[in-house]
C-alpha cells in the first residue's frame, strides 16, 4: 500500500484551438491546469442484463425475484476539475477554450512519486470538456479573490502507466 500525497496530483490540458476563426489550426499549448479542487470521479457503471426466468427465479415464498447478469455496455462518466480560471484574452482564456472547442483529446492525471519510486502513475483520460461553470468570490483580499471555474470532462476511455521503481 503506497502512502502517495494525493495533494500534489497534477493534471495536464491536451492541445486545444485557441482562435475560433481558424478551427483547423491548434495555437494552444498542452499545459498543466492551476487545479484548485478535484479531480472528482462521478463513478463508473456498468449496464445490466436481466436474465429472470420464471421457472427457476422463485424464492420460497413463490415470489419470482428479478436476476441479473453484468452487461458489456461500460460508462466511465465524468471527470470534473476545478481550476484557477484566467480570461486573459478575447476568448475568455483556456479553461473557456477546453470547453468552447469541443475536440476529444487526452488529459494526463499525473500522480506524485512515493518511496522507492522515479515516477508515479499516470492515467490518461480521454474525453471532451462537456461543462464550463465560472465562479469568482468577490469580497475577499488580494490572492483570495480569484475566478475559478469547474470543468466536467465526459471520459470515453482510461489508460493507466504504471509507476517506475527505483533501481
Amino acid at each position: 500500500m503506497s502512502n502517495r500525497d494525493a495533494s500534489r496530483i497534477r493534471v495536464k490540458f491536451f492541445v486545444q484551438n485557441t482562435d475560433p476563426s481558424s478551427p483547423a489550426v491548434e495555437s494552444g499549448s498542452d499545459d498543466y491546469v492551476c487545479l484548485l479542487d478535484g479531480p472528482n470521479w462521478s463513478g463508473f457503471t456498468r449496464g445490466d442484463v436481466e436474465t429472470t426466468c420464471s421457472e427457476s427465479s422463485n424464492d420460497a415464498w413463490g415470489n419470482l425475484i428479478r436476476t441479473f447478469r453484468a452487461g458489456k455496455l461500460v460508462d466511465l462518466g465524468t471527470l470534473t476539475l476545478t481550476v484557477d480560471w484566467d480570461p486573459d484574452d478575447q476568448y475568455g482564456g483556456r479553461e473557456f477554450q477546453a470547453f468552447m472547442d469541443g475536440r476529444t483529446g487526452d488529459l494526463l492525471i499525473e500522480f506524485p512519486a512515493a518511496a522507492g519510486e522515479t515516477t508515479g502513475p499516470i492515467l490518461t483520460v480521454n474525453g471532451y470538456c462537456n461543462s464550463f461553470t465560472p465562479s469568482g468570490t468577490v469580497l475577499a483580499d488580494d490572492e483570495n479573490a480569484r475566478s475559478t471555474a469547474e470543468l466536467v470532462y465526459k471520459l470515453n476511455s482510461i489508460a493507466v502507466t504504471a509507476p517506475v521503481i527505483t533501481p
